[in-house]
């Protein structure tokens, strides 16, 4: 109340979406340091990269499933092909786009890197 007026249900809703806003956009050095893990500087950018560029292709659909639409990506995949892989996410293919007007050359060594982390993964055999 303020006077003795209460504010009103929309100054109420105003409100809240100017703290989510301001809290949500914040990242606590703490969260980021639980996040990244074990993962070098490159290796964590890599990846929020690849989350953010390339898991919509190249992840599971759901959790349950192991089909992608894009091959699943792994250190097996990248491991002494790097300038080739490299060309692949700048040019693209038919298939899939290319990332050099998207993705800065560093940002493509990162997800490199940090590809060079992740296991491969067996696809799930169906259900008998």
């Amino acid at each position: 109340m303020l006077g003795g007026r209460r504010l009103p249900a929309s100054g109420w809703i105003l409100f809240a979406m100017a703290m989510f806003g301001i809290f949500a956009g914040s990242s606590l050095p703490a969260q980021d340091a639980y996040r990244k893990g074990s993962l070098t500087d490159a290796e964590f950018n890599g990846k929020k990269m690849f989350q953010q560029r390339c898991a919509v292709c190249h992840m599971p659909l759901v959790i349950d499933d192991s089909r992608t639409w894009g091959p699943a990506l792994s250190a097996e995949t990248v491991t002494g092909k790097e300038p080739v892989v490299r060309e692949f996410i700048r040019r693209g293919t038919v298939r899939m786009p290319g990332f050099q007007y998207g993705l800065e050359p560093q940002e493509i060594d990162d997800i490199i890197t940090y590809l060079k982390t992740v296991k491969k993964t067996e696809p799930k055999k169906a259900p008998e």
